[in-house]
């Protein structure tokens, strides 16, 4: 059952609350630090205002308009990389108060563009350059929910003492929503020119509290999300929901994870493998 327009606005302002309140704690030393590879955790910060006012605000209204995706610099899932990095660098420079200002300010605008929604218009077609096929209204309103948590982690690598993590610090419904939100979003992240031929059942299932059961079918070049179980399924990965976000952001290795059990694999084990390659952001 797909979430309602009230669920969406429900979880997605909890996010949007829980990193302001994060990221307005972090102390200067903390801000200047490298959060990720590439990025300190302010520029993480400027990325959320970036992201926002650049490309998803713009996407949302041109789908409300039954236009095209246009965004200049961004026109191909390739050019994401380079687009963030160059929208991100036109405001990083920023206090960061500001930069929290202008999070709240884009972020309420979208929110504000769901309320005045019903759930049918929802399912109206969007699209992004960033997706491997069209999508609807209430996808876009589930990547900007998942970016927030995304960038969360990601800062949370200067401050772990100041914030737990996304799944440790949200409810058990938060839990669900949330692992529900990452599991029907990887369809759109789908890369359907390296999996044009590939065909298989893939079954996850997250123990512990909020956790649950998605699968994902690929096969004719795309793939299909589900909420529960499959008869038969090609491979099961079982784990709970924080060590499988630790595990696709790169935070958990793999190989250490499967060896001591934190992640089981049942039935064909090495199509585990493929999901890096079948599914990025980046294409």
């Amino acid at each position: 059952m797909k979430p309602t327009k009230d669920q969406i606005r429900e979880y997605y302002a909890a996010a949007l609350d829980r990193c302001l309140e994060a990221f307005s704690r972090l102390d200067e030393k903390a801000l200047n630090k490298k959060a990720s590879d590439h990025w300190t955790a302010t520029e993480h910060i400027a990325s959320l205002v970036a992201t926002m006012e650049k490309e998803t605000l713009p996407l949302t209204r041109q789908a409300l308009a039954g236009e095209q995706a246009n965004i200049p610099g961004f026109t191909k899932r390739s050019d994401i990389t380079s687009f963030r990095q160059s929208a991100m660098e036109e405001v990083r420079d920023l206090p960061v108060p500001e930069l929290l200002q202008r999070i709240r300010a884009a972020f309420e605008e979208h929110i504000a563009i769901l309320d005045t929604l019903s759930d049918s218009d929802l399912d109206k077609p969007a699209s992004s350059p960033g997706w491997d096929r069209p999508g609807t209204l209430r996808d876009l309103f589930f990547a900007s929910y998942l970016f927030l948590p995304g960038q969360y982690q990601e800062i949370r690598h200067v401050a772990k003492k100041k914030m737990p993590h996304w799944i440790e610090g949200s409810t058990p419904d938060q839990v669900n929503y949330h692992m529900g939100r990452i599991f029907h979003y990887m369809p759109l992240i789908f890369n359907s020119d390296k999996g044009a031929d590939f065909q298989a059942n893939y079954q996850f299932t997250m123990e512990g509290e909020g956790g649950g059961q998605w699968t994902l079918e690929i096969a004719d070049g795309k793939a299909v999300a589900q909420t529960g179980a499959l008869e038969s399924h090609d491979i099961e990965i079982k784990t709970k929901p924080q060590l499988w976000i630790d595990l696709t952001t790169g935070d958990l290795n793999a190989v250490w994870a499967i060896t001591t059990k934190k992640v089981k694999l049942g039935g064909n084990m090495g199509l585990a493998m493929k999901l890096s390659e079948l599914f990025s952001a980046e294409g």
